[in-house]
């Protein structure tokens, strides 16, 4: 099979997919549209602002972690070309493939100096310590909130899936803080594989711990971020720490589902199911739209905040 047939089979794929996705959303929606018309929404433009402001910072954490990992490969970058080159570089999420956001942060980073074996490991390391501590975190959240996995036991595996997926992350989470050393041959292993130059890192306990205890904020931030866009939203009570961490799973299930172009139709799913508890029927489908269009909003005005960083 030739590249192109490849091509074609994946994109074909990818439609049907996020079509399939979309299609059982807009019907929940349609199907419980009575229940979303008459529930007690509310738009209150001092938590959308708060919402769009706390996300933008969170942003910026983002950029800084990523900037510490640079600079454990003897490059310096300041704190605001960090924050141009991951959120220019970010817009590429959005093109089918999930390597454009790669490609656009090693071009920009050779502005800086940075070269391109560099720029690719410091994109491979930002998701090694990225992911997992979003997935923990997000866990963590849920947990530790009395009586939330509870409600979710109406669906099937999903306490015995936690309790694997919790355990797998807990120990990949100690293998990138307390084995550094271990993770750079896993790494430059990866490396030499795509006929890259290994890179030497200067990896400690203590950097690792300060670049995943970074990451680990940022999805914090991230999850508060939402849930003040939420009673931005809503006049319904709702607690930070539930919405915080279904907010972080969804949007790390969204990234990992390789079909899904910035994580368009798998996000809203999660969240969507997710939500339900709280929400009751067709009202979290919405939310979660209205989440979409908000982080979309975000994330332009940081590229415009980007593009006019010297």
């Amino acid at each position: 099979m030739n590249a192109a047939a490849k091509k074609i089979i994946w994109r074909s794929l990818q439609v049907i997919v996020i079509g399939l996705i979309f299609y059982f959303i807009i019907r929940q929606l349609a199907e419980n549209w009575h229940l979303v018309r008459n529930f007690d929404w509310q738009i209150n433009i001092y938590y959308l602002i708060a919402a769009l402001v706390s996300v933008i910072f969170t942003f910026f954490i983002f950029s800084s972690v990523w900037r510490i990992i640079v600079l454990s490969l003897d490059k310096k970058v300041s704190y605001r070309k960090s924050f141009k080159i991951a959120y220019l570089a970010n817009l590429g999420r959005y093109i089918p493939g999930k390597v454009w956001q790669m490609f656009g942060m090693i071009f920009l980073a050779k502005k800086e100096g940075v070269t391109e074996e560099e720029a690719v490991t410091s994109f491979g390391l930002s998701q090694i310590f990225a992911i997992p501590s979003g997935l923990l975190s997000g866990l963590v959240f849920l947990s530790v909130y009395p009586g939330v996995l509870r409600q979710y036991a109406d669906i099937p595996f999903l306490t015995t899936g936690v309790v694997i997926v919790a355990a797998a992350i807990f120990l990949v989470s100690l293998m990138v803080v307390f084995l550094p050393r271990l993770m750079e041959s896993f790494f430059n292993r990866i490396i030499t594989l795509v006929k890259r130059k290994p890179i030497r890192l200067r990896m400690n306990k203590s950097l690792a711990a300060t670049i995943y205890g970074g990451y680990f904020l940022a999805w914090s931030l991230y999850g508060f971020s939402f849930w003040l866009f939420v009673k931005g939203i809503t006049v319904q009570e709702t607690a930070l720490l539930p919405m915080a961490g279904i907010f972080i799973i969804a949007y790390q299930v969204g990234y990992l589902f390789l079909l899904a172009p910035g994580g368009v139709g798998p996000r809203e799913a999660m969240m969507t199911m997710m939500l339900a508890p709280f929400f009751g029927p067709g009202v979290p489908a919405a939310i979660a739209v209205a989440a979409r269009i908000w982080l979309i909003a975000a994330e332009t005005v940081s590229a415009m905040i980007a593009l006019k960083i010297k």
